[in-house]
């Protein structure tokens, strides 16, 4: 059975994230022991190093959680309390020097950590992450033969399985497919077309109906390494991160021996003309199709808000149950706060001695009122980026 890897992690780190208190959800609170297992199964991350004294952590708390909040759950959003003990060395491996400290991980831990000295705001925040990831879409231009264009991409990195996103209007590649393409990067070749406003992507593929009006024009569909063109599986879910990474990883990289090979789907043949009884039959067949589909995406549409509201409703329950008492005031000599210091150079994983982070950075406070701000902002923060 495929786990659910966020609703998994989400489920392990929510007392976490109750008790520290200082960012809500989705961003999840990490320790030294949950932090590598987490970012081995991410392939681009942000993580923010504070302590729960410093006054420009909390600040950044509305303006992180709303850049979570965007672009969730595409790209996590973690922090790490550093003030915590048990905390110390994986704050000094990364050179955590100052008060809120921002990285990207764009290959989780599996690489480089990248440190944001940029505006602490959700938008400056959201592109930031964004760029982590790279290109991997491959994007074909309609300009004539289309039928050449199609066989032109199974063509390339012929031994991968190829998975093709037929969209009606958008001349941009949508970020959910770049975030894919990034996670089953040397599995999986991803594709994007715009459909020109004739369908002749979807009619040459031979999936367009104009009759159906119950159908997207938005599609997806997948072949195996060595398929021929009319020999593919469409996906018939609903257009969403979590949907579609579940079945391609059921479909492409689920644990089957390596030389089962999934039977293909053809492309419908061309209809052939129908008898009177015939033709009395279709629209009843086509409007059960139709109905069944309807009802298939619907449950799953149900099932997926009813996680998600689930999720939330057992945070916050957590987060009352564990509501932190106020902590005394802590003396420590004060340091520049990280984002006015020297920027510091992407590392490698290195570990330093604990000494190194003994003294703890004390950042001014800021402003009560700008907090207040900014809080106003994140209630207007929405998810923008989750759904095709």
């Amino acid at each position: 059975m495929k786990l659910d890897w966020f609703a998994v992690i989400t489920a392990v780190l929510l007392p976490l994230s109750a008790y520290a208190g200082m960012y809500s959800q989705p961003v999840l609170h990490l320790d030294s022991k949950t932090f590598k297992s987490v970012m081995a199964n991410e392939h681009a991350a942000m993580v923010a190093f504070v302590a729960p004294w410093c006054g420009h952590c909390k600040n950044l708390g509305p303006e992180y959680t709303a850049a979570a909040q965007s672009l969730s759950p595409l790209i996590p959003f973690y922090a790490v309390d550093c003030d915590e003990s048990s905390n110390r060395g994986l704050c000094a491996e990364y050179g955590v020097q100052g008060y809120p400290t921002i990285k990207g991980f764009p290959k989780a831990g599996k690489g480089a950590a990248k440190e944001y000295n940029g505006e602490r705001k959700r938008g400056a925040l959201v592109e930031y992450a964004k760029g982590l990831v790279p290109e991997r879409v491959k994007k074909l231009r309609v300009q004539g033969d289309i039928q050449s264009d199609v066989q032109g991409f199974l063509g390339e990195k012929s031994e991968l399985p190829h998975v093709l996103l037929v969209h009606p209007s958008s001349p941009s590649i949508p970020f959910l497919w770049k975030v894919l393409a990034h996670r089953f990067s040397n599995k999986l070749h991803l594709g994007y077309v715009r459909d020109t406003t004739s369908h002749d992507v979807l009619s040459l593929l031979g999936i367009y109906d104009s009759a159906d009006t119950t159908r997207d024009s938005t599609r997806v569909v997948a072949w195996s390494p060595g398929s021929q063109r009319g020999e593919f599986v469409e996906y018939d879910g609903i257009l969403k991160f979590n949907a579609l990474l579940e079945w391609l990883q059921t479909t492409f990289t689920s644990a089957a021996p390596s030389n089962t090979k999934q039977r293909p789907i053809k492309a419908p043949q061309p209809t052939v003309k129908s008898t009177n009884k015939e033709k009395e039959q279709i629209p009843t067949q086509a409007q059960n199709d139709a109905a069944a589909r309807r009802a298939k995406l619907e449950e799953m549409e149900r099932r997926d808000k009813a996680r998600r509201e689930k999720a939330a409703e057992a945070a916050r329950a957590q987060a009352m149950a564990t509501e932190p008492e106020p902590e005394t005031e802590k003396e420590a000599t004060p340091v520049e706060d990280a984002a006015d210091a020297a920027p510091a150079q992407v590392i490698e994983d290195a570990s330093l001695p604990m000494e190194e982070v003994e003294s703890k950075p004390v950042p001014e406070e800021a402003p009560d009122d700008e907090a207040s701000a900014r809080d106003v902002e994140v209630e207007k923060t929405e998810v923008v980026h989750e759904e095709l």
